[in-house]
């Protein structure tokens, strides 16, 4: 593994193991984070399609390497996917109170007073 790459490995591990913090707590940042993080993923993965086929096989060291970030990204992705279906749902919730909101508006008064109040 080229230098590069391995410094591209540690930057996905580690935007990785925020990006799952964040996501864990619900945070704002997760948004931020997980563009951040599929742009570091995105860059390491390219690094490795660049190898000229019949390398000599990984180290140790690096197919450790590998199987963190492979282990991380599997949790990432299950995270993300919660959290689309949480969006998923909310957006439902908010379909159907706008809907009520839109009926209760429509219906306009039967007739309408044009008396003074005095008070």
């Amino acid at each position: 593994m080229s230098a590069r790459s391995a410094n591209e490995a540690k930057v996905v591990l580690q935007l990785g193991k925020e990006l799952i913090q964040w996501l864990e707590s619900s945070s704002p940042e997760s948004l931020d984070g997980l563009e951040r993080y599929c742009d570091a993923f995105a860059a390491w993965q390219a690094s490795w399609k660049k190898r000229p086929d019949g390398t000599v096989g990984l180290s140790a060291k690096d197919a450790d390497l590998g199987r963190r970030i492979v282990a991380q990204h599997a949790t990432v992705l299950r995270l993300t996917e919660e959290m689309r279906a949480e969006v998923d749902r909310s957006l439902k919730s908010l379909r159907v109170r706008g809907k009520g909101l839109r009926a209760y508006t429509d219906h306009l008064p039967k007739r309408i007073s044009t008396m003074k109040r005095r008070g």
